[in-house]
């Protein structure tokens, strides 16, 4: 059976979680794909134009993706919009 390609399984614009390392827990978009790692920005520290290299091993893949160009105003908006539901949710759970 053959693998799937990076490119398939983590397309440019994927939203991801760090699962491993110093920013554990921290939300990136995938900006570009290569052979055995990508790049990943959050639009703050890490930008489009400096994009952190990672590795896909550890990372976590959250199902929402973005399909327009990609700027780090974009990537900050849609960062904070996914915090703040889930903080939404979690509110609602222990209510």
């Amino acid at each position: 059976m053959k693998k799937k390609a990076l490119s398939d399984k983590y397309p440019i614009g994927q939203l991801v979680r760090s699962r491993q390392g110093r920013d554990q827990n921290r939300l990136y978009i995938v900006t570009a794909v290569g052979d055995r790692n990508l790049d990943a920005a959050d639009g703050t520290k890490w930008t489009v134009s400096k994009p952190k290299r990672k590795n896909p091993l550890h990372l976590q893949k959250i199902n929402i993706r973005m399909d327009a160009e990609i700027t780090d105003a974009d990537i900050v908006k849609i960062i904070q919009t996914f915090e703040n539901r889930k903080k939404k949710k979690k509110r609602k759970k222990k209510k």
